[in-house]
């Protein structure tokens, strides 16, 4: 005989905890060196890959034999560059945070500043300043250019090695098996090189 469900023992239902958030671990704001240091591993990628870009054009497109110093001036460019839009972003935050000492309300939009806001602008402006500093001192050291062309000229290396191994790839098979292939071989790099590479630096272009 079975029993009627009405007197099975039911499982207690499970107890929710209401949220609280004030029981979240509090998030601890980047300090200005934190700041800094993520700011130059940004500029440091994007100067190379500049710099990478110009190695491509100045030696396949161009036909410049490659002269490390030809690379190290475009690399001071760009560090400077980067110093000046950081010294405006340090002028942008300071003027935010002097327009906004004592202003109290919730924000409107993630770029309506107040009150609240005040130590995050002053991190910004300091650890932008501190920035522009940093890069102009590597803008101004030749050891650290030329460490910087060494590494774009590697990236150089590898990005085109990558562009004709799939060229050659491509000419494969049947390409492979015409009696003139090796003769025309020349002619396929020598096109490859001024078609293809030119197309890849136009899609590539720009940092």
């Amino acid at each position: 005989m079975r029993w009627s469900n009405w007197f099975r023992k039911r499982a207690p239902a499970p107890s929710v905890r209401p949220f609280d958030e004030h029981a979240l671990d509090a998030s601890v704001p980047p300090t200005v060196e934190q700041s800094v240091e993520e700011g130059m591993l940004l500029a440091d990628y994007a100067t190379r890959m500049a710099v990478k870009n110009h190695i491509v054009v100045d030696t396949i497109q161009d036909g410049n034999p490659f002269d490390p110093s030809r690379h190290t001036v475009h690399a001071a460019e760009i560090l400077r560059e980067l110093a000046d839009e950081q010294d405006q972003a340090s002028a942008r935050a300071s003027g935010a945070r002097e327009s906004v000492a004592g202003l109290g309300g919730d924000a409107m939009h993630p770029h309506d500043y107040r009150d609240v806001d005040v130590a995050n602008l002053r991190l910004r402006e300091q650890a932008a300043t501190m920035l522009a500093s940093e890069l102009r001192e590597r803008a101004a050291s030749e050891e650290e250019l030329r460490a910087i062309v060494e590494r774009a000229r590697e990236d150089a290396w590898h990005e085109v090695g990558q562009a004709i191994e799939a060229s050659l790839d491509a000419f494969s098979g049947a390409e492979a098996l015409k009696e003139n292939y090796e003769a025309e071989r020349p002619a396929r790099l020598k096109l490859l090189i001024w078609r293809d590479l030119a197309k890849l630096e136009e899609e590539r272009g720009g940092y």
